[in-house]
């Protein structure tokens, strides 16, 4: 899938109990865990033909992990509305990406997606359940340890439709196993910050809309990702964070301006402009340069937090 699936895509763990014995203990520590996806998915089309999607599929790299657990916080009316994601990718022939996203209470998805990619990213093929045209996902019961971040999927016949209505039907399951157990979320007091970008063919900072972020995600024990806005419409800057480093910058300003124009920061480039705190979820650019061909550079300066 292309960087800009990032977009769309976020509880606590406990000190293990009391009473718990230091041989239990150790024998926790010995046990070695992947970061795994185990598909038994079995697929059929309106024509009956069957497809078999049975694969075990391990990652050790927690940068590009296959199966993602994810926190989502959603600030809306002062407070946070928590939800989550469960995200497993296999292949089998073609590449395959099952995202599934649930509250905290519900044993079945809210919405679920199956991404199924060609050679040309272009032509991914998309079937979901659970979004706004698609009917509701039924015959789905998920199973999910909030403080492990491991899940189970159990499919019987459930339905799933593209864009143009063609149906495909789930049967068997799918789980996934994260490598360390999820990152403990707190949140901190929102603060006040002050955030302004600059054309590099005009001299003049222009103070940023949105300087708060409203939505966080974290995934798995090391991946996080904030907006100041779910709208591109709406001033909106992107950050995706991999062990406590800056790995992409997205940013659209005014609309009046440039409309439905993105800038990014170029891969690997722009370090020392830009730092984040993982304490305060803070992040600081100092004249972070960011382009857009075609378009002049633009350069960010200040603070961006909670």
């Amino acid at each position: 899938m292309n960087t800009k699936n990032f977009f769309v895509i976020f509880l606590s763990m406990l000190m293990t109990a009391c009473g718990e014995n230091d041989s239990n203990k150790n024998n926790e520590n010995q046990i070695k865990r992947e970061n795994a996806v185990n598909s038994l998915i079995q697929i059929s089309d309106e024509k009956s033909q069957q497809q078999s999607l049975k694969v075990v599929a391990i990652s050790t790299d927690d940068t590009q992990p296959i199966y993602h657990y994810s926190q989502n916080f959603d600030l809306a009316e002062n407070a946070y509305k928590k939800s989550y994601n469960v995200r497993y990718q296999f292949k089998v022939k073609r590449d395959y990406t099952l995202d599934i996203s649930f509250d905290n209470s519900k044993s079945q998805p809210s919405k679920m997606q199956l991404f199924i990619d060609a050679n040309d990213p272009d032509l991914t093929t998309v079937f979901s359940c659970g979004d706004q045209q698609e009917p509701p996902c039924d015959s789905i019961s998920l199973e999910i340890d909030y403080k492990t971040g491991n899940s189970n999927v159990f499919f019987n016949q459930a339905k799933i439709y593209d864009h143009d209505k063609n149906i495909l039907t789930l049967s068997g399951s799918i789980s996934g196993q994260l490598q360390k157990n999820p990152t403990v979320i707190n949140i901190p007091t929102s603060g006040l910050y002050n955030m302004a970008y600059k054309f590099s063919d005009k001299n003049q900072d222009i103070p940023m809309t949105k300087s708060k972020f409203e939505y966080f995600s974290f995934t798995n024990h090391n991946i996080q990702d904030f907006m100041t806005s779910k709208s591109i419409y709406e001033n909106m800057l992107y950050i995706h964070t991999i062990n406590n480093i800056v790995n992409e910058v997205w940013y659209t300003p005014s609309m009046q301006i440039y409309p439905l124009t993105i800038w990014n920061r170029k891969d690997n480039t722009n370090l020392q402009n830009i730092s984040y705190n993982p304490i305060n979820l803070t992040v600081n650019f100092n004249q972070f340069k960011m382009s857009n061909d075609n378009y002049p550079d633009i350069y960010l300066n200040g603070t961006v937090g909670p």
